[in-house]
């Protein structure tokens, strides 16, 4: 099959598409759960269990060459952590999860929420600003160079490289190589003068006598700029854009500020900040044995998607699954994964969110979209999300 015109049309306002793609989606798993799909050279799959089965069953769904296919891997001495299947992928994670555990990312509380109370000040002295300039984009960059003991004052450069690498704009070239410059630089640092930082404990961090190697280290940074940057930036935009079609859902949190937690929850699912379409096979496997998948046969060898969107709409785990609800639960959507690859930066998003939902809370009696405001989406065929949310608000 060839998917609708729509999934690759960047114009179109991005609450239209989202629309668009959760009726496509429900179509599709209503009809054609499992379909080939030409262009990918891969299936797609778009029914909840299918979807967990295919990212949890590592022996049958193999992540190992499934970034941009083998052919665009070949030439790498080393695959990202994404592209591992257990055991190897254990270790590596092991040694990654010493340095960015649960308990150290609820460490930084604090001095994520001083960042996210400078960027709000600053926006509430102006009387109106663009959400996305002025607040979603610089947060997550200098939450992560604070991580990494970078120097906070270059985040518009962090910014500038990771958006040139993943929209694979004609900069991509020289910001990789200024990105690979900058924290090759950094780490050398970190070896000759360690710190408290995340990036020295990586350094340290061992697992049998094994240590991240500086390709290791560098794949790291970039994955987490990446993930933790690009990801995050937009699920900010997106909790505007949920929250201005739903705005009784705003006055439910400022009303029962206990619902800040699952209001994260909600925002993620219902509006995840990934596209649905095939993508490089980012979110994909390659099967490792002919196995079926939802009555149809899928050879060995043969590439696999997942789309976790139409997941997050699946009437069969999740009741009104079309509705935006602060107070849902349970709330099992996979837009961080499910399995062996789930998301290790999960807990930092959730906590860069949770603190920012708190302040929303507090601090605005409303917060809206200019009315009559022509919004455009990112223009990433991987990542969804909005380029300008201009607000307007009152201050409780």
């Amino acid at each position: 099959m060839k998917l609708p015109s729509f999934i690759s049309d960047l114009s179109l306002p991005p609450v239209e598409y989202h629309q668009q793609l959760r009726r496509w989606s429900r179509e599709m798993r209503e009809t054609s759960p499992i379909v080939w799909d030409d262009n990918s050279t891969s299936w797609l799959v778009f029914r909840y269990d299918d979807v967990a089965r295919v990212q949890n069953d590592y022996q049958t769904f193999s992540s190992e060459g499934t970034i941009g296919k083998k052919e665009e891997t070949e030439q790498k001495t080393r695959p990202s952590i994404i592209e591992m299947d257990p055991p190897v992928h254990r270790q590596m994670r092991s040694l990654i999860t010493q340095a960015f555990s649960a308990r150290t990312i609820a460490g930084m509380a604090g001095q994520v929420e001083q960042v996210v109370d400078e960027l709000l000040e600053k926006l509430i002295k102006q009387g109106s600003c663009d959400w996305m300039t002025e607040f979603a984009n610089p947060l997550p960059v200098i939450v992560i160079a604070n991580m990494l003991g970078l120097p906070v004052e270059e985040w518009q450069n962090f910014k500038k490289w990771t958006d040139a690498i993943i929209n694979e704009s004609p900069d991509s070239p020289e910001a990789s190589k200024q990105f690979s410059q900058h924290f090759g630089a950094a780490i050398q640092q970190r070896k000759q003068q360690p710190g408290s930082d995340i990036l020295s404990l990586l350094i340290a961090s061992e697992v049998d006598g094994e240590r991240l190697s500086m390709e290791d280290l560098m794949s790291f940074c970039f994955t987490l700029f990446i993930a933790g940057n690009i990801t995050t930036t937009n699920v900010l935009g997106s909790t505007i854009l949920c929250f201005n079609e739903n705005p009784a859902q705003l006055e439910r949190l400022r009303q029962h500020p206990e619902l800040v937690p699952s209001t994260v929850e909600e925002i993620i699912r219902y509006m995840p900040p990934f596209r649905a379409g095939p993508n490089g096979l980012v979110l994909g496997r390659v099967a490792k044995s002919d196995v079926e998948v939802s009555g149809q046969l899928v050879h060995q060898g043969e590439f696999i998607q997942v789309n976790r969107l139409s997941a997050n709409f699946d009437e069969h785990q999740f009741p009104d699954a079309e509705s935006f609800d602060i107070g849902r639960t349970p709330n099992r959507h996979q837009s961080f994964g499910h399995g062996v690859h789930f998301c290790l930066g999960a807990p930092l998003a959730r906590l860069e969110v949770r603190i920012v939902l708190e302040k929303i809370a507090q601090r605005f009696q409303m917060l809206r979209i200019v009315p009559g405001a022509q919004l455009k989406q990112a223009q990433s065929m991987l990542i969804f999300g909005v380029q300008n949310v201009p607000v307007e608000f009152q201050v409780a």
